[in-house]
């Protein structure tokens, strides 16, 4: 509706200030008019005074005090007029410049706080015919016809919400994160993380361990203690039977494929990539204490990635270094 009568908020910008123009004029034209009563009022009540009976001090004292009152009221227009022809309206600058920015976006007019509902209505009810909705299951949205005065039809597709679907649902992000982490957490430890990383249940309140498992149970999520192919940080170092540093160290130089879902969340391990070779021969090299010599630069610059639940890919690691090094004792 704003784009579709955006020439006209221009059109009305202009109307604006030639009308603020004319209120000066309009206010001395009606003062101009209530003076000139008042002198007749004035006139009249002389008048009267002057044809009444001077022995009758009731009806001339009466008169008296009309006529008084008349002249003040002559005395109050003058007063008013003079103020008005010394102090015209007019707008500065920067009122100018403020109403034309207002008439080319109607958008901020429109979400002004001045701008109250019924005003709104009243501009749609003026600039719209009808709206007619029909609505459909797949894709879930609305298609709305819209009938605008002068006989212009446009269409409107506005999404919605599919059965079962409602505002109040936990947001999708939370769910791959929550699927991911259910493979290796407990949901008190899925809670935490959920609170860290700043994520709020579909209520707006913070994660719990019986919300997560409301949400897991809705969607059918892994259950950690039941999913025995997924491992933590923590647990891939209590299997291999080294330090979770020496495990974090063969995850970011690409020697084991791990998954993060998202920055700062605990990473998971599949159990059976504890097995390959390269990662046996870096476990046994630490724990003999022999120095393992390894020639970056002669190895691709391969990222780790691993397939989640949902089938997005996410790349979790990568070997920048084209360095020659190689690992030093007393790793472990």
């Amino acid at each position: 509706m704003l784009e579709a009568i955006q020439p006209a908020g221009v059109e009305a910008t202009f109307a604006a200030l030639e009308q603020v123009r004319s209120a000066n004029d309009t206010k001395q034209q009606a003062l101009a008019l209530s003076l000139e009563k008042a002198h007749d009022e004035a006139q009249r009540a002389r008048r009267q005074y002057d044809l009444a009976d001077p022995e009758n001090r009731l009806v001339t004292g009466e008169l008296e005090h009309r006529w008084n009152e008349a002249l003040e009221r002559v005395s109050e227009v003058e007063s008013e007029l003079a103020a008005l022809a010394s102090d015209p309206i007019t707008l500065s600058e920067g009122q100018r410049h403020g109403l034309l920015s207002l008439g080319q976006d109607l958008r901020a007019l429109w979400h002004h706080p001045s701008a109250t509902d019924p005003l709104k209505k009243r501009i749609l009810r003026t600039v719209l015919h009808e709206i007619i909705i029909e609505s459909t299951s797949e894709p879930p949205e609305h298609l709305l016809q819209l009938h605008w005065q002068g006989g212009i039809h446009t269409e409107l597709r506005v999404a919605r919400h599919g059965v079962g679907k409602h505002r109040r649902s936990t947001d999708v992000d939370v769910i791959k994160v929550m699927t991911a982490l259910s493979k290796v957490c407990r949901d008190a430890t899925i809670a935490a993380t959920l609170n860290r990383l700043g994520y709020r249940t579909g209520t707006g309140k913070t994660w719990r361990a019986h919300s997560v498992a409301n949400v897991r149970y809705r969607y059918r999520l892994p259950n950690f203690p039941k999913d025995k192919d997924w491992l933590s940080l923590k647990q891939s170092a209590q299997q291999l039977g080294v330090s979770a540093t020496v495990v974090t160290r063969l995850i970011a130089q690409g020697t084991l494929p791990a998954t993060q879902i998202v920055p700062q969340a605990p990473w998971i391990i599949k159990r059976i990539d504890l097995d390959l070779k390269v990662v046996r021969a870096e476990i046994e090299a630490v724990k003999s204490g022999r120095r393992r010599s390894r020639c970056r630069c002669e190895q691709p610059e391969l990222p780790l990635a691993r397939l989640g639940q949902a089938g997005e890919e996410q790349a979790v690691s990568s070997f920048p270094e084209t360095l020659c090094s190689e690992t030093t004792q007393g790793d472990q």
